[in-house]
């Protein structure tokens, strides 16, 4: 990781139902296929490359489902990247604003091109410069949003998520989850990743490193953070870390500003 990259701590803001990290991420990156998300580039335009067939997608921004397997050329510009929603309602919101559209890694619809793209990207450069509170940032955040008509939900799925929200430093077996919601094994995990967008395990791990991000903003070390969101020890954090965001958690910790809304982890 250069030094270069954080040439001023970028800023992570986070909350129970969405995030935002407004900075550099490096030059090639994978977004997290764990969660839908909301790209833009503060700088220049940036490249999305298909990994079925190496396509070339470029845009300032790109609004990217989850399990999407696509890689993205930033070209080094500081970027704001938002996290959405567990349950789909913030996607299919932005599905409206987006005005370009591409059929991307075998089937996968990739948008692109945000309604007022320009009033975005100086809210998202406000934000890294001027670092304002919480509840500014997600109001603005749902401004980008729009204010389409929520998705209808299985309750089922929306219980399953609150349980794992509830219970995340715990290691709830999917058979007590499924039961608790009155489904099946199969069913609950079928219909939870059809809301979704990804299993049981990779959720709760996904929840875990925002709870580890909420710790560290408190003041934690790395392994008591780590224990405390549930991972066995800092070396699965570790893993869990790079794998799901490509970098590692020491550097997060050193080189970006934590903010989390008030009640939350």
């Amino acid at each position: 990781m250069s030094k270069t990259m954080f040439d001023r701590k970028s800023i992570f803001y986070t909350s129970q139902q969405r995030s935002m990290y407004v900075g550099r991420i490096g030059r090639i990156v994978k977004p997290p296929i764990v969660a839908s998300s909301l790209l833009v580039s503060i700088e220049g335009d940036m490249e999305l490359i298909d990994a079925s067939n190496d396509r070339i997608v470029r845009s300032k921004s790109f609004l990217i489902p989850a399990n999407m397997n696509v890689t993205i050329d930033t070209h080094g510009s500081k970027v704001a990247q938002c996290f959405l929603d567990d349950l789909g309602d913030d996607f299919s919101k932005l599905v409206p604003q987006m005005t370009a559209v591409s059929n991307i890694d075998s089937g996968f619809r990739l948008y692109s091109d945000i309604r007022k793209e320009n009033e975005v990207i100086d809210h998202a450069s406000f934000i890294l410069n001027a670092r304002p509170s919480n509840e500014v940032v997600f109001e603005q955040f749902e401004e980008w949003i729009g204010l389409g008509a929520n998705v209808t939900h299985d309750d089922r799925v929306v219980k399953a998520v609150t349980i794992i929200k509830d219970t995340y430093t715990e290691n709830i077996s999917v058979g007590e989850m499924a039961a608790s919601v009155g489904l099946s094994v199969p069913r609950l995990s079928q219909l939870f990743k059809q809301v979704t967008g990804v299993p049981i395990r990779r959720f709760r791990l996904w929840y875990r490193i925002f709870a580890t991000a909420a710790k560290l903003s408190k003041g934690y070390s790395l392994t008591d953070a780590a224990i405390a969101s549930g991972f066995s020890d800092y070396p699965q954090l570790c893993r869990v870390f790079k794998e799901f965001t490509g970098l590692k958690p020491s550097v997060v910790k050193n080189n970006v500003e934590v903010r989390v809304l008030a009640g939350c982890f």
